[in-house]
């Protein structure tokens, strides 16, 4: 999985270009941990933007990529549990063996201790037949059987912008006293959402909520995402009374929003009431027309919630209509 995502960075790193103007200061550390973890990885880096921050829920990994649209440097960390034991030492010496493995022209090669880290600088002249000059940096942690891998790299690089990569290096930490945010709840309920551990997530997405309720941390995209996961975590547990109690609380705050409509109609029909599942059937399929780009209305033929309904005339002719009605 590494090389896979070492080549798609440097394939990111030709597309990503110096603009004029401040860049937008973050006001807190980019932060990596994950569930059995009492610490955290923290950069103060705060003239990056976050382009992708997720959890690898087969790996127990968690990573994010970063860019700075002023200088071209990108900024990208693993954390994950450690492929053997060892120190921050094995772990340069594991990953570097396989960055080794890309078939790409490495120059100035050193590698060198920097307090806890363990580091490998090396420069790539040319990518694809193009004129590259990029300058790589790795550095490596060891903590609690978990490896941490810190990716700094600039195309165009030149002699004096050393500065560019130290002040990050001289900007990570070890948090040991690391509170969770809301964010950091949700990704962890994200983790036993896709292991299908879904009381876990019920617990993880719980506090995540009850935290971005004081601190509003997630967005209206993140709030909406995490409230549409908690609901149905609560139903695939079989806690469908909590399911129904969460997507109604939902849609006072959320009214034309079609997942929580069709997810309540869900609920209904597992709770055997059809005529309550087609009401809300019918407002998921008049607000559809407000679903994200790339989303769609699940089809309710093709759902298990409703297999019991599919031989009953009056809910396939409803349905029927419901098809065929424009959105609103």
């Amino acid at each position: 999985m590494k090389a896979t995502i070492i080549g798609l960075i440097i394939l990111m790193a030709l597309l990503t270009c110096p603009s004029p103007g401040p860049a937008e200061r973050r006001s807190t550390p980019i932060t990596l941990s994950l569930p059995d973890l009492k610490w955290a990885l923290e950069i103060n880096a705060p003239d990056f933007d976050v382009e992708i921050m997720k959890i690898a829920p087969k790996s127990d990994a968690t990573y994010f990529f970063a860019t700075n649209k002023k200088t071209g440097v990108i900024l990208s960390a693993f954390l994950e549990k450690a492929a053997r034991s060892g120190n921050s030492r094995a772990c340069r010496d594991y990953y570097w063996n396989k960055v080794n493995q890309i078939p790409l022209k490495k120059e100035q090669i050193k590698m060198y201790d920097l307090g806890a880290m363990a580091v490998v600088e090396y420069n790539i002249p040319e990518y694809l037949g193009m004129k590259l000059q990029q300058k790589n940096l790795n550095a490596y942690l060891a903590r609690d059987n978990h490896w941490v891998d810190i990716y700094l790299s600039k195309v165009g690089f030149e002699e004096g912008e050393e500065d560019l990569f130290q002040r990050i290096l001289s900007a990570v930490k070890i948090n040991e006293a690391y509170t969770p945010s809301a964010f950091d709840f949700f990704q962890f309920g994200n983790l036993s959402y896709f292991r299908k551990d879904y009381q876990g997530a019920v617990t993880f997405y719980q506090k995540a909520l009850a935290m971005d309720e004081q601190q509003k941390i997630l967005g209206r995209k993140g709030w909406i995402v995490l409230v549409d996961q908690l609901g149905i975590s609560y139903g695939i547990s079989g806690d469908l009374l909590k399911a129904k109690e969460t997507f109604e609380w939902a849609i006072q705050r959320e009214q034309e929003y079609p997942m929580f409509f069709y997810n309540l109609a869900c609920i209904y029909a597992e709770m055997n009431n059809m005529r309550e599942a087609i009401h809300y059937l019918r407002l998921a399929y008049r607000f559809k027309g407000n679903m994200w780009s790339g989303e769609t209305i699940p089809d309710p033929g093709s759902d298990s919630s409703f297999k019991k309904y599919l031989n009953n005339h009056h809910f396939m002719e409803e349905l029927q209509k419901m098809k065929q009605k424009p959105s609103t």
